[in-house]
């Protein structure tokens, strides 16, 4: 995987890497052969080529996601704040960045039996990690070099068209996984051909060594029995014409009284003949028996070997069917896997034309944003001279406040005053006419005041609006004095005049 590894690689050298080697794995499934051993032999010499095919496609397919990844994580990076913020009142989900914890887990923790698959065509798990840890590292600048120019894109568009391809993804990872059970499968399955091919073949091997041995030990088998019977028959003639012999012994015996010790023992010796001959006449019976059994039993053995030929001829048949249906079935999963290919790629297209449109849509927007950066300015500058007005304000309330302090403290003097002068009535009118023309100075006092208070702030109003209304109640009670000191002082006048 060192070509990988360059920097300089882009998309569509990817993409066509992935439609050679998906060419090359179509070409090794469809050939076939003559006979089912020529298929077996050729199955396993290409085995390891197609295991180092699929190994190269899934790598392909794997640095492709890693890429489409990294662009959208780099997207989202470098997405403004402000375009963010409106991105996120549209869709909520896009705006995580995107999870690369998920991103190892759903690369690295592929398919359970796709390390089984690598270690069967002997490439270990821990080398294809340490690979795939260089692969990584290699597809992050390269990605980082490739889409410099698209290291801004709009969230809405890219959060949307994100979660479906990362559906797409997941479920052409789970079609992945379906294949390589399948190839386990297959894997098993040629395993179990290749033993009953094994044991066919010792089979066929023990059945040509019967053929072979069979009509020779029935050919001598039958050769001994012929001879066995005519040794039977000499043996049938000698018997007879020993007992043809002792009869004409006996009649000599009978005949020749002085010879008879001498015919005796020619009786004694032709008798020991007699039960020899017999004794060997029963050994070669039994031995035909013995022949004839082993005759049988091996009739039986061919019949047993023949079913098991038949059997297995049977389960090869099946073997060449199952075979030829997995390789249908891969046929179909790998067009499958080059229509998705197909829509990854439109996909990817329509992504760039995306990311040019965003391109000019944030440069637009940088023009909006210095724009509006210019009216933050001036309305900073206005804020401060506001800032300034309502120091200048509050610093004008404090003194209102002070005056109407010390016109509440001149109040209760006056309150005060007015209780003394209320005293003093009874005493002297020159002091109620001191009190009027004093409490005329003060109402001129209090509308200079009130004139006053009215260009205060508004927010000192409603104070003094009630110290009015105190000034009023006030008033109203010295107007309620002096008329009831008024009317007291006429009711004096007609007694003194009286």
């Amino acid at each position: 995987m060192a070509k990988f590894s360059n920097p300089r690689i882009t998309k569509d050298f990817l993409i066509a890497e992935m439609d050679q080697s998906v060419k090359r794995m179509l070409k090794l499934i469809e050939e076939e052969g003559d006979s089912f051993a020529k298929k077996a032999e050729m199955y396993y010499q290409k085995r390891p080529e197609l295991i180092s095919h699929v190994e190269e496609f899934y790598r392909m397919y794997r640095s492709l996601a890693e890429r489409y990844d990294n662009v959208t994580g780099e997207l989202r990076k470098n997405i403004p704040s402000d375009l963010q913020s409106q991105g996120s009142g549209i869709s909520d989900v896009g705006s995580e960045p995107p999870p690369s914890s998920n991103l190892r887990a759903r690369s690295g923790g592929r398919a359970a039996g796709f390390d089984f698959f690598l270690k069967s065509g002997g490439v270990s798990s821990s080398d294809l990690g340490t690979k795939e840890g260089d692969e990584t590292s290699t597809l992050d600048s390269e990605s980082e070099s490739d889409d410099s120019s698209v290291n801004n894109y709009s969230s809405v568009s890219a959060n949307s068209d994100h979660i479906g391809l990362r559906k797409r993804i997941a479920e052409l990872e789970n079609e992945l996984q379906k294949f390589q059970r399948q190839q386990e499968d297959k894997i098993k399955n040629d395993n179990i051909v290749e033993q009953l091919r094994v044991q066919n073949e010792k089979l066929e091997l023990e059945l040509q060594k019967y053929e072979s041995i069979a009509p020779r030990s029935d050919d001598v088998k039958e050769e001994r029995i012929r001879a066995l019977e005519v040794d039977l028959k000499t043996l049938t003639e000698k018997l007879n014409d020993s007992d043809e012999e002792m009869k004409r012994l006996r009649y000599e015996l009978e005949n020749n009284g002085p010879s008879s010790n001498h015919l005796q023992e020619k009786l004694k010796s032709a008798q020991k003949e007699i039960s020899s001959w017999k004794s060997k006449l029963e050994k070669e019976k039994r031995e035909a028996l013995k022949l004839q059994d082993r005759i049988t039993r091996y009739k039986t053995n061919l019949s047993d070997r023949d079913r098991e030929i038949r059997a297995m001829r049977e389960t090869l048949s099946n073997a060449n069917k199952t075979l030829s249906e997995e390789n249908m079935q891969l046929q179909e999963q790998v067009t499958k896997l080059l229509k998705e290919r197909a829509f990854l790629e439109d996909t990817i297209k329509e992504q760039d034309l995306r990311c040019q449109f965003s391109d000019a849509e944030l440069g637009r927007m940088k023009i909006v944003k210095t724009e509006m950066e210019g009216k933050i300015e001036q309305l900073e500058f206005e804020k401060n001279k506001l800032m300034v007005k309502v120091n200048e304000f509050i610093e004008a309330l404090t003194l209102k406040n002070d005056q109407i302090n010390s016109l509440n403290q001149h109040l209760d003097q006056l309150h005060l005053e007015h209780i003394e002068l209320v005293d003093r009535i009874s005493k002297s009118n020159k002091s109620i006419e001191e009190l009027t023309s004093r409490s005329e100075e003060l109402e001129k006092q209090v509308s200079m005041q009130r004139e006053m208070i009215e260009e205060g702030a508004e927010e000192k109003r409603e104070v003094i609006r009630q110290l009015c209304f105190s000034l009023d109640h006030y008033r109203d009670g010295y107007q309620m004095l002096r008329q009831a000191f008024m009317g007291h002082h006429n009711k004096r006048h007609p007694v003194i005049a009286s």
